[in-house]
């Protein structure tokens, strides 16, 4: 290796007379140079030349060692990697990991009942360890084989189960039945049932499991519920999320009165029956919050002709109501759904628009927001942000928190002459919005010289430089945020 003995003395010198002292200007390191062709010069040049050329050996030798370290480095941490992870594994504590499997566990939707087995696999230790923990073993499922069913209701002891029921062929075969009568027996132990279920199945559900389900505290239903649909004792009840799930029209079912939490998205629907939907929301006594995922849904024909006696408009209070429109989304639908939601008075309303339409109307047509205190808007389409804010004065005058996420504003109107203001407003959060600087500052203005406003974000929005934030608060102080 060149340098390799230049490079040797450096390191002589270095450990004699400090590192300071050793990359002196003029130190020789007493090391012979090559190609001595310098040595015709004059002093001080042919001393400088010799002490450049043999510094420039010393780097060439610390170069090589510096690449054989780095590369001995990799290799070590490469293999040190699993040996400190399995070291540190084995130096927990059985309760600490078991707490751990608890939270992996909890992660994973209920979907996923692998997550014991895979984890009880892996070693003898995580094995006993997983063993001794009933809830990794509380996920059953009619698709599973029975030994395992057996297996998880061993293990669970006598813990909440989180149930799949899943057969929509319409033809239930043996391992469907014997998984049902497998679980059925231990129906009072249910908290959590998802039922994807063909309506022809669910007599072989009725005949295996008990009508009493005193744990069961949440529902995720898959597609129409027929009349006999739920007839179940669930006093704990108070969870349903529906897809694709219409309620009968004229049928009370006893349990909707006792739901807090409801959430419910309807898909590709020819003739959506808003009156059968306004049935079951009025029976929802108890409702807290409302979440609602409309897609490609068009009115039915005679909804509008069907009676309905609606409560009083902003007459039961609710803590959250969530809307969501996509794609294609009949005006119609907008229409009768504002007015069923219209009985309602919102802490919190969430409304997404990324369907086509005119984003504005469906803004202005919205009375959720009588009683707001916080709205979050998430727009597909283009709009305008004056437009947007003037319907919220219109219709909320209680606003204090304004959350607009994912949507891009026009230049064009973007800023009144006068910027619309809503008294009670305190905080605005523009996320993932594209937004143009010359509209930024006339809408900040607009905002900030109300002393009582308190705070204008901006948050990972688009066409808006640093530098031109920075003026702006130079201008307006602390109250006008962003980050990236």
């Amino acid at each position: 290796m060149d340098g390799l003995d230049h490079l040797v003395k450096l390191i002589a010198f270095v450990k004699r007379d400090g590192l300071n002292n050793a990359f002196e200007q003029d130190l020789h390191y007493g090391g012979d140079v090559e190609n001595v062709n310098f040595r015709a010069y004059p002093e001080p040049l042919r001393s400088l030349r010799h002490c450049l050329e043999e510094s420039k050996l010393c780097m060439e030798a610390l170069n090589s060692v510096k690449t054989g370290l780095a590369q001995k480095i990799r290799n070590l941490q490469k293999c040190c990697t699993p040996l400190v992870l399995e070291d540190g594994i084995q130096r927990i504590p059985d309760e600490i990991l078991a707490h751990i499997f608890e939270a992996g566990h909890q992660m994973l939707p209920q979907s996923d009942s692998k997550f014991a087995i895979r984890v009880s696999h892996v070693s003898s230790r995580f094995r006993q360890v997983s063993l001794r923990i009933p809830l990794l073993w509380t996920r059953l499922s009619s698709d599973h084989p029975v030994d395992q069913i057996e297996a998880y209701l061993s293990r669970s002891c006598q813990s909440d189960l989180q149930v799949t029921i899943f057969e929509v062929s319409g033809h239930p075969d043996d391992k469907f039945r014997s998984a049902v009568q497998l679980m059925g027996p231990h129906s009072g132990r249910w908290s959590t049932l998802h039922l994807i279920v063909d309506p022809d199945s669910l007599g072989i559900i009725d005949e295996a499991v008990s009508t009493h389900f005193p744990r069961l505290r949440s529902i995720y239903h898959q597609w129409n519920l027929v009349p006999s649909s739920l007839g179940w004792d669930m006093p704990s009840l108070s969870r349903f999320e529906g897809y694709c799930s219409q309620f009968p029209s004229g049928v009370a079912f006893p349990f909707l009165s006792q739901l807090t939490c409801v959430e419910l998205c309807f898909v590709d629907y020819d003739d959506f029956d808003m009156t059968s939907l306004a049935e079951a929301l009025y029976r929802m006594s108890n409702l807290r919050n409302l979440s609602l995922d409309f897609e490609n849904c068009e009115a039915a024909d005679d909804d509008e002709d069907t009676a309905l006696e609606m409560p009083n408009p902003h007459s039961f209070p609710i803590e959250s109501v969530t809307i969501t429109l996509r794609d294609s989304v009949a005006a119609d639908v907008v229409t009768s759904l504002y007015e069923i939601l219209e009985y309602l008075t919102a802490s919190r309303v969430d409304i997404s628009l990324l369907m086509r339409g005119d984003p504005h109307d469906l803004v202005m047509g919205a009375k959720l927001f009588h009683h707001a205190s916080t709205v979050r808007l998430r727009i597909g389409l283009p709009c305008s942000l004056s437009l947007i804010i003037n319907a919220l004065y219109e219709n909320c005058k209680t606003l204090q928190t304004l959350q607009i996420e994912g949507s891009s504003f026009n230049p064009v109107a973007f800023v009144p002459s006068h910027w619309p203001q809503i008294p009670s407003l305190r905080h605005v959060q523009f996320y993932d919005c594209i937004m143009l600087e010359e509209n930024v500052g006339p809408m900040a203005t607009g905002l900030l010289t109300c002393e009582e406003f308190q705070l204008l974000e901006f948050i990972s929005c688009h066409k808006i430089s640093e530098e031109y934030l920075l003026k702006l608060q130079d201008k307006f102080g602390e109250r006008l945020t962003w980050s990236f």
